[in-house]
């Protein structure tokens, strides 16, 4: 028989002096799942349904984790059963505690502090590999209970300071290790801030280290691309000019690239990326150029034995395709064949992204000149306001791209795109503009 009304709110009552602490839920819940999972060993579930719980007296959690942590017994369980659980972003840590605060900390960044959805999944990713590492360096994950503890204080900093050391060892630069740090801490100022815990425990930590922070990337030259595609001597080295300078790809992406990622419309090209760990997240890159280099390479490879699907294949056994490191010393080598330096050393890849970054705004510049002439014609004084009401975003995209594979034609030389899908006759003229 259901209750009344009245036995609800006598429920409730009883329920106000019972532990309401998330560490304490997260005891109770793996008791909870132990218990369902004897009684449905076979249940597709991962967790108990709402009328389980209430058969089995354990109604009060709906109550306490609505009331007191705004959650619903779905996301509570899919947090305990698979950190993050496969309908949503995965947490590698197991602690219920610290994965909902570093939810709450995003969103109320995304709100206050207007975070665009690319910087929420670039900090995420970085709160959420340093506190994986925190786990498996200090024995669990509880940190945010932890930094309520003063006897911990010493233990914790000390902890985390090793795990800057750590980050210094394994990442590509001091930067990127820096960036990881920084993200953690910004948490634990907010977790401080907010008097959810009684103390930062990385407090100063950034000034323990020297950081050799490089400023933006230095460009390639038009100049120095040309040689470097005239020093390419294979189909993989001319992909390391192309997927470096003229996509615009990371040193350790391009190496992964897998035939399953590359969506050959014959209108937009794109190469697809599904992991949202990915500093930008899910998204596509536009191949505006390039493609016959591609289609070469990917004929020399369909013609290897086991080949794996990777543009670049590791010959490693238990490794699927080149690590960032080979991959940057294979552009380097091609570099120093080709005389192609910066401050005296071999050029790694980052100088060519940051080549591709200058030729994407010199079209997005193009383009506001086209704009501009129109604006002129119409008495407007704005040109930026002719480019973005006049042309539509379809109409803005085709223009960019068009003035990009032009300056990328001003570049290479001619037997890089000569009877190909990039000659010049391939994006024909800009009439509209006329």
């Amino acid at each position: 028989m259901p209750n009344s009304p009245a036995d609800d709110i006598d429920e409730t009552d009883a329920y106000r002096d019972w532990s309401h602490s998330l560490t304490a839920l997260q005891e109770l819940g793996e008791e909870i799942l132990e218990e369902w999972r004897n009684q449905n060993p076979n249940s597709p579930r991962d967790y108990p349904a709402v009328r389980w719980l209430t058969d089995n007296g354990y109604s009060h959690l709906r109550w306490v984790l609505r009331e007191k942590h705004d959650m619903g017994t779905p996301e509570y369980f899919v947090l305990l059963t698979s950190s993050g659980g496969n309908t949503g972003y995965e947490w590698h840590i197991d602690d219920v505690a610290t994965i909902g605060h570093a939810k709450t900390y995003l969103e109320d960044q995304m709100e206050c502090r207007d975070w665009a959805d690319g910087t929420k999944r670039t900090t995420r990713s970085r709160i959420n590999m340093f506190l994986q590492r925190f786990s498996e360096k200090y024995g669990d994950a509880a940190v945010v209970t932890h930094a309520n503890d003063p006897d911990r204080q010493q233990e914790l900093y000390e902890t985390f300071k090793q795990i800057g050391k750590d980050l210094r060892k394994d990442l590509s630069s001091d930067e990127s290790a820096l960036k990881y740090l920084r993200a953690a801490h910004r948490f634990f100022e907010w977790l401080e801030r907010s008097n959810r815990i009684e103390y930062d425990p990385m407090e100063e930590i950034e000034s323990e280290f020297n950081w050799n922070i490089d400023p933006d990337p230095t460009p390639l030259t038009d100049g120095q691309v040309r040689r470097l595609w005239n020093a390419a001597q294979t189909d993989e080295e001319r992909m390391l000019v192309i997927g470096y300078c003229v996509w615009g790809l990371r040193t350790k992406e391009l190496p992964a690239v897998h035939l399953d990622q590359l969506h050959l419309n014959p209108s937009d090209p794109v190469i697809r990326f599904e992991d949202e760990d990915r500093k930008n997240g899910c998204g596509e890159v536009s191949l505006l150029f390039g493609l016959d280099s591609l289609a070469n390479l990917v004929d020399k490879r369909a013609r290897e034995a086991d080949w794996n699907g990777h543009l670049f294949p590791s010959p490693r056994d238990g490794r699927s395709f080149l690590c960032g490191k080979q991959a940057r010393k294979k552009f380097k080598d091609l570099c120093q064949r080709a005389n192609v330096t910066i401050d005296g050393s071999d050029a790694p890849p980052k100088h060519g992204r940051s080549f591709y970054y200058n030729i994407m705004a010199d079209a997005e510049t193009e383009l506001l000149e086209m704009a501009a002439k129109i604006a002129d014609e119409q008495g407007a004084t704005d040109p930026s306001s002719v480019r973005d009401y006049y042309l539509t975003p379809e109409r803005r995209q085709r223009y960019c791209r068009t003035f990009f594979r032009a300056r990328i034609r001003e570049v290479l030389p001619e037997d890089a795109y000569k009877d190909s899908g990039d000659s010049a006759g391939y994006d024909g003229k800009l009439d509209d503009f006329e």
